[in-house]
């Protein structure tokens, strides 16, 4: 009789010998790395998910988590400073270990930018909210699950050079992890220095009058982690572990920018823009693991997570005039909390319920001048504070032999002191269904409420300034402190088929409707264009998924090909204006396509995988701009090489296609056009790996 694969793996748990007792696999995760494996258990979880581990996270070169979730189908990830992101169906929560991750200042690099592809064991993506996890999860759950200490014990060690067109690239990794006694350990430390020189440039046409900006922008940045886990097992049935990681790193980046306008033809502005930032990132947790009995599993956590960052921008206009504005920031992001959790498999049911409480503290302040009289104002000192309580309830439920019900709730109980004091209660509702067709073909189908929180960037009145490259594309970024929280029903429907072979074809389409849909829009206040945030409406979002992964070796031994493209539309209604138009910066169009090829007598593999982005046409809204992105795409190839049994070297050539990405705007109030082009050189990376 059919049973999902994680209520089998809790009921076969106390089977495991003291031997291995370390390795009890707990209700949420299976630490494998076998491709066959990870779709076997995509197939038969009762709750659809992809599964992305192995060598999948590290051929293509992927210096960080950040760039591994931008190839993936289906997550979107915020763009940042600069138009390089990856549009996708809305909001995606994206937790480490089953942890939220705490996010940085809108001014500065996120902590996914810190994590490094070695120390990932694989990444989950599941594309509709549930139960046990946030009822924030907009667009799906991403949650990235670290390597656990192995009971064999090995000792690893990387060492990367390359380049980004002429300037130098380095990082070196090194793990040791074992067992001693009743005691698994994992230590690792990784270090990168990465240099970047690009140029971009941005035409604007008014009237008669045309200006062409020339920028060259370089980047330096250092990066250092060290990362700790110890598993401590008494018994086969409890587990105590500790993780605790700290990272560092350092970003310089400078800008130097001429404009030639014409008529008349001749240089009328230089400016030079410098920004130093430096951050830290602290991550621990202690968690325990308890079978009560063959059927029962008794968990609970207690986390601590940090990040601090601070900066300093400069932006100095020499000509026409001098002038020069800095704005010095600083930023913390700390969240306490504990969480407990039972499971049950009794019968046809298998239970999960849970609770959690979670205080999270975050302060950003800036101080700014200009021509060194101080411009500060005291908004730009804001903290806010928040507690919330969460419970859920979820079960698993087998129908018969083939299908699977999983009905679950969420309640939390939020309060926020900004200044404002707020607080907001919710119920999030989930309901899952997997029907088992045949072995090998399921359909899948889920509805769930979910909802995004506005954050502390989004909310302060505190200003972000561009200094002295304001303009439609470089505008001052501030926040909104009405506010209010979106909400959102989402539907989809899948249908899976898994080849004998480990390869899979799937189709499936998503349905989601959005109350007070948050937007960021662009306004020229005064004599400066400033980003804020608005609830710009009602929406609604839908399209098509799909994917292949399959074997050709009936064709050519050893070769395999993969493809993912996700079609999509948007349409957003103004409650106060009537006025109708797509979501913005939402492209129509997304896809993955590459394919890997083993030469098993040498030892050898190679591949190459190809990304594009469809860009969008967005109309004029509430503030009269249009904006458009044309599409573009990243092709990326790779070698790989087994030398012996302890050594492989991998070379990947990364963005050989020099990719431009082209954002232009009409701002038909003051007759204006401007047009960016960010630019991008090929990137080389080779890497020698050791394994012993």
């Amino acid at each position: 009789m059919y049973r999902p694969l994680i209520p089998m793996l809790l009921i076969s748990g106390m089977a495991a010998s003291g031997a291995c007792a370390q390795e009890t696999i707990s209700l949420e995760k299976i630490q494998i790395e076998e491709k066959g494996i990870a779709l076997e258990e995509r197939r038969d979880t009762s709750i659809a998910k992809r599964i992305i581990n192995g060598e999948e996270l590290t051929q293509y070169g992927d210096l960080n988590a950040l760039e591994i979730l931008k190839r993936t189908p289906g997550v979107t990830i915020p763009e940042g400073k600069t138009k390089k992101g990856a549009p996708g169906k809305g909001y995606t929560v994206i937790l480490i270990d089953g942890e939220e991750v705490a996010t940085g200042s809108k001014r500065r690099a996120g902590p996914l930018e810190l994590i490094s592809p070695d120390r990932i064991e694989r990444i989950e993506v599941m594309t509709n909210g549930s139960a046990e996890y946030t009822a924030e999860s907009m667009g799906g759950i991403v949650n990235i699950i670290l390597k656990k200490p192995k009971s064999q014990g090995a000792t690893t060690a990387k060492m990367m050079v390359g380049a980004y067109g002429n300037d130098p690239m380095e990082s070196l990794f090194a793990q040791q992890e074992g067992k001693s006694g009743k005691v698994s350990y994992l230590i690792n430390i990784n270090g990168s220095e990465n240099r970047k020189s690009d140029r971009s440039t941005t035409t604007r046409q008014n009237g008669s009058s045309t200006s062409e900006e020339s920028r060259d922008d370089s980047v330096h940045d250092r990066f250092v982690n060290l990362t700790g886990k110890l598993i401590f097992t008494p018994s086969s049935k409890d587990k105590y572990t500790y993780d605790g990681s700290v990272a560092m790193n350092e970003t310089n980046e400078n800008t130097d920018a001429h404009t030639v306008t014409s008529p008349p033809g001749s240089v009328s502005r230089i400016l030079a823009n410098n920004d130093h930032s430096k951050g830290v990132m602290l991550w621990s947790k202690i968690t325990g693991e308890h079978h009560l009995s063959g059927k029962e599993l008794l968990e609970w956590k207690l986390k601590f997570h940090q990040s601090t960052s601070s900066g300093e921008s400069a932006s100095v206009l020499n000509f026409p005039t001098s002038s020069t504005k800095t704005q010095n920031d600083e930023s913390l992001f700390r969240i306490i909390g504990a969480e407990g959790g039972y499971s049950i498999a009794a019968g046809d049911h298998f239970i999960k319920t849970g609770a959690e409480l979670k205080g999270m503290r975050q302060h950003n302040q800036a101080w700014r001048s200009v021509d060194g009289a101080d411009t500060t104002t005291p908004s730009d000192d804001v903290s806010m504070r928040e507690n919330k309580g969460s419970l859920y309830l979820q079960d698993e439920i087998s129908v018969g032999d083939k299908v699977v019900v999983t009905p679950g709730i969420r309640y939390e109980n939020l309060s926020r002191d900004y200044g404002n004091t707020s607080h907001i209660d919710y119920v999030a509702p989930s309901l899952h269904l997997l029907t088992k067709v045949t072995p090998n073909d399921t359909i899948r189908a889920s509805v769930a409420k979910t909802l995004k929180l506005p954050r502390l960037n989004e909310l302060s009145m505190s200003i972000d300034s561009s200094l002295e490259r304001n303009d439609v594309h470089h505008p001052d970024r501030s926040g909104n402190a009405n506010l209010r929280e979106e909400r959102a029903l989402s539907y989809e429907l899948r249908y899976e088929h898994f080849y004998e072979d480990k390869g899979i074809i799937s189709a499936g389409g998503f349905y989601r409707t959005i109350s007070n849909k948050i937007e960021r829009l662009t306004a020229l206040e005064g004599t400066r264009y400033v980003e804020r945030p608005y609830n710009a409406g009602e929406g609604s979002l839908w399209g098509i998924e799909l994917e292949m992964k399959k074997s050709l070796n009936a064709y050519v031994e050893g070769l395999g090909v993969f493809a993912n493209a996700t079609f999509q539309n948007s349409s957003l209604t103004n409650t106060l204006t009537g006025l109708k138009r797509p979501i913005k910066q939402t492209g129509n169009t997304l896809g993955n396509l590459g394919f890997d090829h083993t030469l098993k007598g040498y030892r050898f593999t190679y591949g190459a995988a190809y990304r594009y982005v469809g860009g969008y046409d967005d109309p004029l809204d509430e503030n009269s701009i249009a904006q458009t992105q044309k599409r573009y795409g990243f092709l990326d190839v790779y070698a790989s090489k087994r030398l012996n049994e302890t050594f492989k070297v991998l070379l990947n050539l990364k963005n050989i296609t020099r990719t431009t990405i082209e954002t232009a705007s009409n701002l038909t109030a003051i007759n204006e056009t401007q047009i960016d082009r960010e630019y991008s050189k090929p990137q080389i990376l080779l890497t020698l790996e050791g394994k012993w």
